[in-house]
Protein backbone atom coordinates (compact mmCIF):
# COMPACT_ATOMS: atom_id res chain seq x y z
CA UNK A 1 0.00 0.00 0.00
CA UNK A 2 2.69 2.24 0.84
CA UNK A 3 3.13 3.03 -3.38
CA UNK A 4 0.07 4.75 -3.93
CA UNK A 5 -1.27 7.89 -2.02
CA UNK A 6 -3.50 8.07 0.64
CA UNK A 7 -6.47 10.43 -0.21
CA UNK A 8 -6.95 12.82 2.29
CA UNK A 9 -6.93 16.77 1.37
CA UNK A 10 -7.08 19.73 3.32
CA UNK A 11 -8.95 23.05 1.86
CA UNK A 12 -7.94 26.80 2.00
CA UNK A 13 -10.29 28.25 0.14
CA UNK A 14 -12.26 31.86 1.15
CA UNK A 15 -14.80 31.62 -2.05
CA UNK A 16 -17.81 29.30 -0.45
CA UNK A 17 -19.39 28.44 -3.54
CA UNK A 18 -16.27 27.42 -4.78
CA UNK A 19 -14.84 25.54 -1.99
CA UNK A 20 -18.13 23.31 -1.26
CA UNK A 21 -17.77 22.52 -5.27
CA UNK A 22 -13.95 21.14 -4.39
CA UNK A 23 -15.07 19.31 -1.32
CA UNK A 24 -18.11 17.67 -2.93
CA UNK A 25 -16.33 16.57 -5.68
CA UNK A 26 -13.14 15.35 -3.50
CA UNK A 27 -15.87 13.38 -1.36
CA UNK A 28 -17.45 11.73 -4.71
CA UNK A 29 -14.33 10.62 -5.85
CA UNK A 30 -13.54 8.72 -2.42
CA UNK A 31 -11.38 11.18 -0.92
CA UNK A 32 -11.36 12.45 2.86
CA UNK A 33 -11.27 15.98 3.33
CA UNK A 34 -9.70 16.48 6.90
CA UNK A 35 -10.32 20.35 7.69
CA UNK A 36 -11.52 22.96 5.81
CA UNK A 37 -9.34 26.66 6.52
CA UNK A 38 -11.55 29.71 6.53
CA UNK A 39 -7.40 31.34 6.42
CA UNK A 40 -3.84 30.82 6.19
CA UNK A 41 -3.07 31.13 9.96
CA UNK A 42 -5.76 28.68 10.51
CA UNK A 43 -4.47 26.04 7.98
CA UNK A 44 -1.17 26.28 9.87
CA UNK A 45 -2.19 25.89 13.24
CA UNK A 46 -4.09 22.73 11.85
CA UNK A 47 -0.63 21.55 10.16
CA UNK A 48 1.10 22.27 13.51
CA UNK A 49 -1.24 20.02 15.51
CA UNK A 50 -2.36 17.48 13.47
CA UNK A 51 -0.95 14.09 13.74
CA UNK A 52 -2.56 12.61 10.60
CA UNK A 53 -0.71 11.75 7.36
CA UNK A 54 0.59 15.30 5.14
CA UNK A 55 -2.53 15.40 3.15
CA UNK A 56 -2.82 17.53 -0.32
CA UNK A 57 -3.46 21.45 0.67
CA UNK A 58 -6.19 22.78 -1.86
CA UNK A 59 -5.60 26.00 -1.47
CA UNK A 60 -6.92 29.33 -3.63
CA UNK A 61 -5.04 32.58 -3.70
CA UNK A 62 -8.25 34.37 -1.89
CA UNK A 63 -7.50 32.77 1.28
CA UNK A 64 -7.11 35.34 3.52
CA UNK A 65 -3.07 36.01 5.06
CA UNK A 66 -2.12 33.94 2.17
CA UNK A 67 1.56 35.02 0.79
CA UNK A 68 4.65 33.83 -1.23
CA UNK A 69 6.60 33.26 2.25
CA UNK A 70 4.25 31.05 3.26
CA UNK A 71 3.59 28.77 0.17
CA UNK A 72 7.70 29.13 0.37
CA UNK A 73 7.85 27.73 4.29
CA UNK A 74 5.07 25.18 3.02
CA UNK A 75 7.43 23.55 0.54
CA UNK A 76 9.98 23.62 2.55
CA UNK A 77 8.38 21.63 5.21
CA UNK A 78 7.60 19.02 2.54
CA UNK A 79 4.06 19.64 2.13
CA UNK A 80 2.65 19.07 -1.12
CA UNK A 81 -0.47 21.91 -2.12
CA UNK A 82 -2.45 22.71 -5.50
CA UNK A 83 -2.73 26.96 -5.76
CA UNK A 84 -6.17 27.72 -7.66
CA UNK A 85 -6.26 31.09 -9.07
CA UNK A 86 -9.12 33.31 -7.67
CA UNK A 87 -11.23 35.25 -10.33
CA UNK A 88 -9.45 38.68 -9.97
CA UNK A 89 -6.09 38.11 -9.02
CA UNK A 90 -3.06 38.21 -11.61
CA UNK A 91 -1.09 35.56 -12.94
CA UNK A 92 2.42 37.34 -12.45
CA UNK A 93 1.29 37.61 -8.43
CA UNK A 94 1.38 33.60 -8.19
CA UNK A 95 2.93 32.09 -11.68
CA UNK A 96 2.15 28.51 -9.87
CA UNK A 97 -1.62 29.02 -9.55
CA UNK A 98 -3.55 27.16 -12.21
CA UNK A 99 -6.92 28.28 -12.95
CA UNK A 100 -10.20 27.38 -11.26
CA UNK A 101 -11.81 23.70 -12.79
CA UNK A 102 -14.99 24.36 -13.92
CA UNK A 103 -16.26 20.26 -13.65
CA UNK A 104 -15.67 17.44 -11.76
CA UNK A 105 -13.58 15.71 -14.22
CA UNK A 106 -11.48 18.54 -14.76
CA UNK A 107 -11.01 18.94 -11.08
CA UNK A 108 -9.86 15.34 -11.12
CA UNK A 109 -7.18 15.55 -13.90
CA UNK A 110 -5.78 18.20 -12.20
CA UNK A 111 -5.14 16.31 -9.33
CA UNK A 112 -3.99 13.11 -10.76
CA UNK A 113 -0.97 15.55 -12.54
CA UNK A 114 -0.47 16.92 -9.19
CA UNK A 115 -0.07 14.03 -7.12
CA UNK A 116 2.95 13.25 -9.21
CA UNK A 117 5.58 13.59 -7.02
CA UNK A 118 8.59 14.65 -8.37
CA UNK A 119 6.49 15.20 -11.81
CA UNK A 120 4.82 18.04 -11.14
CA UNK A 121 4.42 19.91 -14.26
CA UNK A 122 3.05 22.66 -16.22
CA UNK A 123 0.26 22.06 -18.96
CA UNK A 124 1.45 23.13 -21.84
CA UNK A 125 -1.16 25.55 -23.11
CA UNK A 126 -0.87 26.00 -27.44
CA UNK A 127 -3.80 24.78 -29.33
CA UNK A 128 -4.25 21.08 -29.57
CA UNK A 129 -4.21 19.94 -33.01
CA UNK A 130 -3.54 16.05 -33.00
CA UNK A 131 -6.24 13.73 -32.20
CA UNK A 132 -5.16 11.25 -29.45
CA UNK A 133 -5.96 7.54 -28.52
CA UNK A 134 -4.69 5.55 -25.99
CA UNK A 135 -4.61 1.66 -26.57
CA UNK A 136 -4.97 -0.65 -23.85
CA UNK A 137 -5.92 -4.24 -23.18
CA UNK A 138 -7.93 -5.64 -20.53
CA UNK A 139 -5.37 -8.57 -20.67
CA UNK A 140 -2.11 -9.89 -22.10
CA UNK A 141 -0.66 -10.56 -25.59
CA UNK A 142 -3.82 -9.27 -27.13
CA UNK A 143 -1.48 -7.09 -29.90
CA UNK A 144 -2.01 -3.16 -28.73
CA UNK A 145 1.98 -3.09 -29.84
CA UNK A 146 1.18 -4.65 -33.30
CA UNK A 147 -2.40 -2.54 -33.64
CA UNK A 148 -0.53 0.82 -32.42
CA UNK A 149 2.72 0.78 -35.03
CA UNK A 150 0.55 -0.62 -37.66
CA UNK A 151 -2.29 1.94 -37.58
CA UNK A 152 0.45 4.59 -36.92
CA UNK A 153 1.59 3.15 -40.77
CA UNK A 154 -1.24 3.21 -42.38
CA UNK A 155 -2.09 6.86 -40.73
CA UNK A 156 1.09 8.32 -41.90
CA UNK A 157 0.06 6.80 -45.57
CA UNK A 158 -3.01 9.12 -45.80
CA UNK A 159 -0.50 12.03 -45.28
CA UNK A 160 -1.02 12.64 -41.75
CA UNK A 161 1.86 13.59 -39.03
CA UNK A 162 1.64 10.67 -36.32
CA UNK A 163 3.12 10.01 -33.00
CA UNK A 164 3.15 6.63 -31.84
CA UNK A 165 4.02 5.80 -28.40
CA UNK A 166 5.75 3.17 -26.23
CA UNK A 167 4.32 3.13 -22.84
CA UNK A 168 4.79 0.03 -21.53
CA UNK A 169 6.02 0.11 -18.08
CA UNK A 170 7.61 -3.83 -17.92
CA UNK A 171 7.99 -4.48 -21.88
CA UNK A 172 8.38 -1.91 -24.19
CA UNK A 173 8.37 -3.50 -27.43
CA UNK A 174 8.50 -0.99 -30.01
CA UNK A 175 12.44 -0.60 -30.82
CA UNK A 176 12.69 -4.66 -30.44
CA UNK A 177 9.41 -4.58 -33.37
CA UNK A 178 10.69 -1.70 -35.61
CA UNK A 179 14.76 -2.07 -35.39
CA UNK A 180 14.96 1.24 -33.87
CA UNK A 181 18.28 0.50 -31.82
CA UNK A 182 19.01 3.36 -28.99
CA UNK A 183 15.37 4.23 -28.81
CA UNK A 184 14.94 3.57 -25.43
CA UNK A 185 18.20 5.92 -24.45
CA UNK A 186 17.34 8.83 -26.92
CA UNK A 187 14.74 10.97 -24.57
CA UNK A 188 13.30 12.17 -27.83
CA UNK A 189 10.73 12.40 -30.38
CA UNK A 190 12.70 9.78 -33.63
CA UNK A 191 11.28 9.73 -36.81
CA UNK A 192 10.70 6.13 -38.23
CA UNK A 193 9.68 7.42 -41.75
CA UNK A 194 8.63 10.53 -43.35
CA UNK A 195 5.26 10.92 -41.45
CA UNK A 196 5.30 8.30 -38.78
CA UNK A 197 7.11 9.35 -35.43
CA UNK A 198 8.32 7.26 -32.40
CA UNK A 199 8.76 7.75 -28.77
CA UNK A 200 9.73 5.32 -25.86
CA UNK A 201 9.11 6.27 -22.51
CA UNK A 202 11.26 4.99 -19.56
CA UNK A 203 11.77 5.61 -15.93
CA UNK A 204 14.85 7.78 -16.68
CA UNK A 205 13.41 10.19 -18.58
CA UNK A 206 9.80 9.98 -18.05
CA UNK A 207 9.30 13.75 -16.76
CA UNK A 208 11.32 14.58 -20.22
CA UNK A 209 8.79 12.30 -21.98
CA UNK A 210 6.14 13.94 -20.80
CA UNK A 211 7.02 17.57 -21.64
CA UNK A 212 7.48 15.78 -25.03
CA UNK A 213 4.00 14.59 -25.14
CA UNK A 214 2.68 17.88 -24.11
CA UNK A 215 4.33 19.77 -26.81
CA UNK A 216 3.40 16.76 -29.38
CA UNK A 217 -0.65 17.72 -29.12
CA UNK A 218 0.17 20.72 -30.77
CA UNK A 219 2.90 19.22 -33.66
CA UNK A 220 0.84 16.23 -34.41
CA UNK A 221 -1.98 14.77 -36.42
CA UNK A 222 -2.62 11.82 -34.46
CA UNK A 223 -0.89 10.40 -31.30
CA UNK A 224 -1.51 6.53 -30.53
CA UNK A 225 -0.20 6.04 -27.01
CA UNK A 226 -0.25 2.12 -25.79
CA UNK A 227 -0.18 2.04 -22.50
CA UNK A 228 -0.05 -2.56 -22.99
CA UNK A 229 -2.18 -4.47 -20.31
CA UNK A 230 -4.04 -1.87 -18.04
CA UNK A 231 -3.93 -4.09 -14.57
CA UNK A 232 -4.73 -2.10 -11.65
CA UNK A 233 -6.54 0.70 -13.62
CA UNK A 234 -7.91 2.25 -10.24
CA UNK A 235 -4.92 2.56 -8.56
CA UNK A 236 -2.62 3.25 -11.50
CA UNK A 237 -4.38 6.68 -11.61
CA UNK A 238 -3.55 7.57 -7.57
CA UNK A 239 0.02 5.54 -7.53
CA UNK A 240 3.43 7.35 -7.83
CA UNK A 241 4.85 4.61 -9.33
CA UNK A 242 6.36 5.87 -12.68
CA UNK A 243 4.64 3.15 -14.81
CA UNK A 244 1.30 4.96 -14.24
CA UNK A 245 2.35 8.45 -15.76
CA UNK A 246 1.57 7.82 -19.77
CA UNK A 247 -1.91 6.41 -18.63
CA UNK A 248 -2.87 9.37 -16.10
CA UNK A 249 -1.52 11.17 -19.22
CA UNK A 250 -4.12 9.83 -21.60
CA UNK A 251 -6.75 9.86 -19.31
CA UNK A 252 -6.23 13.61 -19.25
CA UNK A 253 -5.28 14.16 -22.74
CA UNK A 254 -6.28 11.36 -25.18
CA UNK A 255 -9.92 11.64 -27.45
CA UNK A 256 -10.37 7.84 -27.18
CA UNK A 257 -9.31 5.02 -25.15
CA UNK A 258 -9.35 1.69 -27.07
CA UNK A 259 -9.44 -1.61 -24.99
CA UNK A 260 -8.82 -5.34 -26.77
CA UNK A 261 -10.15 -8.01 -25.20
CA UNK A 262 -10.99 -12.04 -25.90
CA UNK A 263 -14.32 -12.76 -25.52
CA UNK A 264 -13.59 -16.33 -23.98
CA UNK A 265 -14.82 -16.75 -20.48
CA UNK A 266 -11.03 -15.49 -18.43
CA UNK A 267 -11.40 -12.03 -20.97
CA UNK A 268 -14.98 -11.21 -20.12
CA UNK A 269 -13.67 -11.75 -16.88
CA UNK A 270 -11.20 -9.45 -16.88
CA UNK A 271 -12.92 -6.70 -19.07
CA UNK A 272 -15.69 -6.60 -16.51
CA UNK A 273 -13.67 -5.72 -14.05
CA UNK A 274 -11.48 -3.12 -16.12
CA UNK A 275 -15.09 -1.54 -16.86
CA UNK A 276 -16.31 -1.41 -13.15
CA UNK A 277 -13.12 0.70 -12.56
CA UNK A 278 -13.62 2.79 -15.74
CA UNK A 279 -17.22 3.62 -14.14
CA UNK A 280 -15.89 4.72 -10.77
CA UNK A 281 -13.37 7.04 -12.48
CA UNK A 282 -14.28 9.82 -14.29
CA UNK A 283 -11.60 10.43 -17.36
CA UNK A 284 -11.80 12.65 -20.91
CA UNK A 285 -11.26 9.98 -23.61
CA UNK A 286 -14.48 8.08 -24.52
CA UNK A 287 -14.22 4.29 -24.70
CA UNK A 288 -14.20 2.13 -27.67
CA UNK A 289 -13.71 -1.81 -27.34
CA UNK A 290 -12.13 -4.00 -29.55
CA UNK A 291 -13.08 -7.91 -30.50
CA UNK A 292 -9.05 -9.16 -30.68
CA UNK A 293 -7.91 -12.65 -32.68
CA UNK A 294 -11.78 -13.08 -32.94
CA UNK A 295 -11.28 -15.90 -35.51
CA UNK A 296 -11.44 -17.78 -32.14
CA UNK A 297 -15.01 -17.59 -31.32
CA UNK A 298 -17.42 -17.54 -33.82
CA UNK A 299 -19.76 -14.18 -34.93
CA UNK A 300 -22.98 -14.24 -32.87
CA UNK A 301 -21.82 -16.54 -30.68
CA UNK A 302 -22.89 -16.26 -26.58
CA UNK A 303 -19.98 -15.06 -26.03
CA UNK A 304 -20.23 -12.24 -28.16
CA UNK A 305 -23.41 -11.11 -26.71
CA UNK A 306 -21.99 -11.33 -22.97
CA UNK A 307 -19.39 -8.91 -24.93
CA UNK A 308 -22.27 -6.26 -25.89
CA UNK A 309 -24.01 -6.48 -22.78
CA UNK A 310 -21.00 -5.34 -21.02
CA UNK A 311 -20.06 -2.68 -23.10
CA UNK A 312 -23.40 -1.30 -24.20
CA UNK A 313 -23.94 0.66 -21.58
CA UNK A 314 -20.77 2.65 -21.50
CA UNK A 315 -21.85 3.86 -25.17
CA UNK A 316 -18.61 3.27 -26.87
CA UNK A 317 -17.73 5.39 -29.60
CA UNK A 318 -17.00 2.21 -31.60
CA UNK A 319 -16.61 -1.64 -31.65
CA UNK A 320 -14.01 -3.14 -33.96
CA UNK A 321 -13.20 -6.63 -34.81
CA UNK A 322 -9.36 -7.66 -34.91
CA UNK A 323 -8.70 -10.67 -37.02
CA UNK A 324 -6.07 -13.24 -36.06
CA UNK A 325 -3.50 -13.37 -38.43
CA UNK A 326 -0.50 -14.72 -37.03
CA UNK A 327 1.22 -15.33 -40.30
CA UNK A 328 1.33 -11.54 -41.16
CA UNK A 329 2.53 -10.81 -37.55
CA UNK A 330 5.31 -12.75 -37.57
CA UNK A 331 6.22 -12.05 -41.35
CA UNK A 332 6.15 -8.10 -39.77
CA UNK A 333 8.23 -8.98 -37.04
CA UNK A 334 10.87 -10.68 -39.03
CA UNK A 335 11.01 -7.96 -41.27
CA UNK A 336 11.60 -5.49 -38.62
CA UNK A 337 8.79 -3.65 -40.16
CA UNK A 338 4.88 -2.38 -40.60
CA UNK A 339 2.47 -4.59 -42.15
CA UNK A 340 1.92 -2.62 -45.12
CA UNK A 341 5.94 -3.51 -45.87
CA UNK A 342 5.83 -7.09 -44.92
CA UNK A 343 1.96 -8.24 -46.67
CA UNK A 344 0.23 -5.59 -47.81
CA UNK A 345 -2.26 -8.22 -48.50
CA UNK A 346 -3.06 -9.42 -45.59
CA UNK A 347 -5.94 -9.64 -43.50
CA UNK A 348 -5.38 -7.73 -40.81
CA UNK A 349 -3.75 -5.07 -42.49
CA UNK A 350 -6.18 -4.63 -44.43
CA UNK A 351 -8.90 -4.17 -41.84
CA UNK A 352 -6.19 -1.31 -39.77
CA UNK A 353 -6.24 0.07 -43.10
CA UNK A 354 -9.77 0.45 -43.11
CA UNK A 355 -10.21 1.87 -39.61
CA UNK A 356 -7.28 4.66 -40.34
CA UNK A 357 -9.41 5.51 -43.28
CA UNK A 358 -12.81 5.78 -41.25
CA UNK A 359 -10.62 7.66 -38.89
CA UNK A 360 -9.82 10.48 -41.51
CA UNK A 361 -12.41 10.65 -43.54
Amino acid sequence: MGDFVQQIAVTGIRDAEFEGFVASALYEQGWNVLFRALDFQSLNTYLDTSSTDKPLLLLSTDCEGLTSAGLDLLRKQGAKYMLFRAENDLQDKYPEAVARPATTLELVALLRGSLRNPLIRSSYSAKVRARTIALGAASGALGTSTLTINLGAELSELGRKVLIVDAHAESASFASLLGERGLNTSGEIRAFSAGLHILEITQESVAQDLLLLDRALSEFDFILVDCGVLRDFEKSLTGRRWGSEAIIWSTTHADEIWILTRTNHLGLERLKTLINEFKRNPMKPSPSFINAQSAHVKRGSSRDEQFLQLVTPLRPTRLLRLPWDPRSVNAAEENLSPLIESNERGLLRKVIADIAGELTS
